[in-house]
């Protein structure tokens, strides 16, 4: 279990860890020792959408290729600059790992959540870890996750805190669902840790495309992973927070949160009032989400 630091020391925190663990070395290494693995019979797909971090391909790609438990990684690029996918290219390529690494491009460009849900359809295998491009599954979420005794379709399985500057720690072991999320809103536990705007979690491959997969023609991918798991919980599914496995979250300046923080906040602000109001997704709030 990873410790949690004080928020003022997480952007060192963050960045002395990956001067010290996540080198594309680090990778390289594991990639070779890969070779070797038997598989695992109920190994996992891991789904990156990727765009213009060709350069940093090695960030994502650690711990997932020392695992026997990540049958394939799919790089789903979002019509990247030509610089940047030829870099992931050279990256991959190095690896030497065969199929276990793929890279799709897709074009024209069509944002983050669009790429996120054909990420997880070109998956081979029936569960896949959906992981930010930025971010990076540690060994103990991925041990985790293996140890899921029996996968329900209908749940999202999270990890419980995301280092250094998210922990989702009064939520562990618990499943909510969306009677919860509204209580959880009424008492203001909900706005104080922010599980629902978590969206590096496991997922059914053909539960999470026959529910999310409408939001690849969502108007804006203004606080995305909200909007799915706000329509993820209004359809009867779960979030099950487990009871340890972390992954890394970093924060640059490059991410589309950052550069919409003013209209997130609005639109976090109109779903909180929501799940408030116990209003589950509904035609006029999709006719307003979808184009």
């Amino acid at each position: 279990m990873m410790i949690e630091v004080p928020k003022r020391w997480a952007p060192a925190v963050s960045n002395f860890h990956d001067r010290l663990f996540c080198r594309p070395g680090r990778v390289l290494a594991q990639a070779r020792a890969g070779r070797h693995l038997t598989i695992r019979p109920d190994a996992i797909s891991v789904v990156i959408s990727h765009y213009n971090r060709g350069t940093q391909a090695h960030l994502p790609l650690n711990n997932l290729l020392a695992s026997n438990f990540v049958a394939e990684v799919v790089f789903m690029d979002d019509a990247s600059r030509p610089e940047e996918f030829q870099a992931l290219k050279e990256f991959v390529a190095s690896l030497e790992a065969g199929e276990r690494v793929r890279v799709v491009r897709r074009e024209p460009n069509c944002g983050a959540q669009a790429t996120k849900i054909d990420a997880v359809a070109a998956a081979s295998r029936d569960w896949a870890l959906i992981l930010d491009s930025d971010n990076t599954a540690f060994p103990s979420f991925l041990s985790a996750l293996s140890h899921i005794p029996h996968r329900d379709p209908s749940v999202i399985y999270c990890s419980p805190f995301a280092f250094p500057y998210f922990s989702f720690s009064p939520f562990r072991g618990r499943v909510v669902d969306f009677e919860d999320c509204v209580n959880l809103t009424r008492s203001g536990e909900l706005r104080k840790v922010f599980i629902i705007n978590d969206g590096n979690y496991l997922v059914c491959r053909d539960a999470y495309l026959k529910t999310i997969g409408c939001l690849r023609n969502l108007r804006s991918d203004v606080a995305d992973v909200f909007v799915a798991n706000y329509l993820w919980l209004s359809g009867g599914g779960r979030l099950n927070v487990l009871s340890r496995g972390t992954y890394h979250h970093r924060i640059d300046a490059s991410s589309f949160w950052m550069r919409t923080a003013e209209e997130s906040r609005q639109r976090v602000i109109q779903l909180f009032s929501r799940l408030h109001d116990g209003r589950m997704w509904d035609s006029e709030f999709e006719a307003e989400m979808i184009t």
